[in-house]
């Protein structure tokens, strides 16, 4: 209990509780800045990232056609240029944009460790895959992200490789000249494969030689499709760009 001498004079007023002073509106903002300044200028990084990526949508102009180039090899971005512009003179305006773009896109990643040992190379194929240095274990990782991913999205109906052999035994994916599957581990046997080299369309680009000597040994396919499903976009239109491009040529 508290002594009388110190609660003798002290009046109701006293035990009231004091009233918290109002803060002004300055101190009040420099408040709630002090407390959220952290989310503030992360909201602040993801707005300017969402407006950075919608500004490079809106700027790019979407291909009518998409081509995978795989290879164990660093792809130069002057070469998937360079083939991607050549190309155009083939396809047509599919998307009403006004232009026509052939996207060659390059996936570098050695499919050599993933294919499974001892199946046989087709007659006049040679795999690349021993022949330049392995990329490193992040291309190769993200060489094989973006690939499946193609693959998935079903983007891509031409294939052009440097390692048709692995590639079949990895994914399984190009097809008979009907565009069917060929069975599981039958490796090439019944593949329509064509040389870059040997095709008169491909032979009569206007390339630099710097881009026909990097695909010289190059090998042109196209993709095969289990039952009810096919490219994601033009699927005519691509098969018809398919048999230009092989048009003259005669099969590995």
């Amino acid at each position: 209990m508290a002594s009388a001498r110190y609660t003798l004079n002290i009046k109701p007023e006293d035990l009231k509780p004091d009233q918290p002073r109002q803060l002004t509106r300055k101190e009040k903002l420099a408040n709630w800045w002090w407390y959220h300044r952290v989310h503030v200028a992360l909201a602040a990084a993801v707005l300017v990232i969402l407006v950075w990526l919608a500004a490079d949508m809106l700027g790019r102009t979407l291909p009518d056609y998409q081509i995978a180039l795989v290879t164990s090899r660093y792809v130069p971005d002057s070469v998937t240029t360079e083939l991607g512009d050549a190309l155009a003179a083939f396809g047509q305006d599919l998307n009403g944009d006004g232009k026509t773009v052939v996207q060659v896109t390059g996936y570098q990643l050695a499919l050599g460790g993933m294919a499974e040992a001892g199946s046989a190379p087709a007659s006049g194929s040679a795999s690349a895959s021993g022949s330049a240095l392995a990329p490193d274990a992040y291309t190769q990782m993200a060489g094989l992200t973006t690939l499946t991913g193609d693959v998935t999205a079903r983007s891509s109906l031409i294939f052009l490789t440097d390692d048709p052999e692995d590639l079949q035994a990895s994914f399984g994916l190009l097809a008979a000249a009907d565009g069917s599957l060929p069975e599981e581990g039958a490796g090439l046997a019944g593949v329509e494969l064509y040389a870059f080299a040997g095709c008169p369309a491909l032979a009569g680009l206007p390339l630099s030689e710097e881009t026909r000597a990097y695909l010289n040994d190059f090998f042109l396919a196209h993709r095969g499709f289990v039952e009810g499903q096919t490219l994601a976009e033009y699927p005519a239109e691509n098969q018809a760009l398919y048999e230009q491009l092989i048009a003259g040529a005669l099969p590995q």
